[in-house]
This record gives structure tokens, sequence and C-alpha cells, in this order.
């Protein structure tokens, strides 16, 4: 992911930082991602492809300040979060 990251350009735009757990561990890996004031927590993140696909969507909502929404594949996990606890309940099987 790192690798990723550093290919991806965006050194300067975002920042990557690795932690033992942002807290919602039972979710790893988690991106936590802060984009024009808004929070955005995404879960199981545990494959490069993933990864990739959220750094290009950062890339285009950072280039274009337009549409913010995920797509589909990021959307399904995505998740709500304002600390304390275990974190969130898991949404889906798998």
């Amino acid at each position: 992911m790192r690798r990723a990251f550093r290919d991806s350009g965006m050194q300067g735009r975002l920042r990557l930082a690795f932690t033992d757990c942002l807290g919602p561990c039972s979710e790893a890996n988690v991106v936590f991602l802060y984009l024009a004031g808004r929070p955005l927590w995404l879960r199981r993140v545990n494959n490069v492809d993933v990864f990739r696909r959220a750094l290009d969507w950062a890339r285009a909502a950072l280039d274009d300040g337009g549409d913010r929404s995920l797509p589909p594949p990021l959307a399904t996990l995505s998740f709500a979060w304002t600390g304390g606890g275990e974190g969130p309940a898991p949404p889906i099987d798998g």
C-alpha cells in the first residue's frame, strides 16, 4: 500500500500514516479520509486494488472539487463512526 501511495503521485496532497488501530479495530484495515470538512471511513481495505480505488477517488475529488459521492465498490465499504466502543457492527458478511 505504501508503494501504491508513492506511485499515485498524491504525496503532498494526501497524508498517509499507518497505525495499529484508528479505533474501529474490528473493521481492519480501516482507511480514514477527511475531505472538504467531511470525514469518510472505509472498512476492510484489505488489498491494494481497493486501496488504489480509494486513492483514485480522492484524486478525482481533489482535482475537480465536484461530486464526492463514492462509487459502488467503495460505497459498500464506507461507514460512520464517531469514536468510542469497538466500532460499528459489520453491515455485510465477508
